[in-house]
């Protein structure tokens, strides 16, 4: 009886908890960082072949969230994170003969644009501004030209912009904790959608169209095959996340400062790894730059390998290549670290 009882109160609430939403949202944000740790380990243990990965993380990122929301919002009307906490979307304007769990052509491209091309947007507009940071940084920049205008116009403004969104952020969780908004997000309205707790009909039919799914012996054409693909990557990921997370969480604690086993931590420094691409480092003095044979200027560390170079040579080196100049290791301006002494 309290199990029924228990059943009727989650399905009964329409609207999710503020939990809820937040849940979803934290989940949101660790899938990108999962993504770019497995290219990480790809590239560093093969950097001839995999190195590009680094490079390319933001893009591999928005294909493969783009496959996953596709596929969530398609088949459950809502995305990866909100199906799994049971939440769907409904739109605020009701079609004339509406189907469970399925959005309008219209609400689907807005919320694809909303989980998909926005946070990708977002995200090269904040590593553009870190990039000007670095580049105006140097000291050795012009300040003439349209073109520097305008990046300087964009240091000043991005961060107000970026503020003012976070504020407008934290404004809308505010409402919805004290039950004054539908919305949790600003991203909602904009896609015409709000969030609802899965009911009886609907878990029907995820349960009708789970029975439903291609078998690979039935698949008889491309398009087929892909979707046989893409309904088994979903399922997979959602079978598997629980583990993963607990696993993610348990390496984080093991190799936490505080509970690391001191064995570990006592191990000799290692040598310095060898040089796979500058041959002439031998004939170097310790104050020169393995790139431009000189006296370093404005020395910067490689965290990667602990090489140390000029700021202007090492750089420009670690964007288009993505990797040490003198071991190879992948590497982006993340790992650079400056270094400054006193006169």
């Amino acid at each position: 009886m309290a199990e029924y009882g228990a059943h009727i109160t989650i399905t009964a609430r329409d609207r999710p908890s503020v939990f809820d939403v937040v849940a979803q949202d934290g989940l949101m944000s660790t899938l990108q960082p999962a993504v770019n740790h497995i290219l990480k380990v790809l590239a560093e243990n093969n950097p001839e072949r995999y190195s590009w990965c680094l490079r390319f993380s933001n893009e591999i990122f928005v294909i493969f969230n783009l496959v996953i929301q596709h596929h969530y919002i398609s088949n459950y009307g809502a995305s990866f994170a909100e199906n799994f906490y049971d939440l769907k979307r409904v739109e605020l304007k009701t079609p004339e003969n509406p189907k469970p769990l399925t959005l309008s052509h219209q609400a689907y491209v807005r919320s694809i644009l909303s989980l998909v091309a926005f946070p990708y947007l977002r995200g090269r507009l904040d590593q553009i501004f870190l990039e000007l940071q670095e580049k105006h940084a140097d000291g050795s920049h012009s300040d003439e030209g349209w073109r520097s205008h305008l990046e300087r116009l964009f240091m000043k403004l991005w961060p107000v912009i970026h503020f003012s969104w976070e504020f407008l952020a934290f404004v809308y969780y505010i409402r919805y904790a004290v039950g004054k908004s539908r919305f949790h997000s600003v991203l909602l309205p904009l896609s015409g959608v709000r969030l609802a707790t899965l009911d009886k009909r609907d878990y029907d039919v995820i349960e009708a169209r789970a029975e439903s799914l291609l078998s690979l012996r039935n698949v008889r054409s491309g398009l087929e095959l892909g979707r046989w693909l893409v309904e088994r990557v979903g399922s997979s990921l959602m079978n598997s996340l629980e583990m993963g997370a607990f696993f993610l969480q348990f390496l984080d604690w093991f190799y936490s400062s505080g509970h690391t086993p001191s064995a570990l931590t006592t191990q000799p420094v290692p040598p310095a790894p060898q040089s796979v691409g500058i041959q002439r480092l031998s004939g170097l003095n310790n104050n020169d730059c393995p790139i431009c044979f000189s006296v370093r200027k404005n020395e910067t560390v490689l965290s990667v390998s602990g090489y140390v170079f000029c700021y202007g040579c090492i750089l420009p080196h670690v964007r288009s290549e993505g990797r040490c100049p003198v071991t190879g290791y992948p590497a982006s301006t993340t790992h650079l670290i400056r270094i400054y002494q006193q006169g």
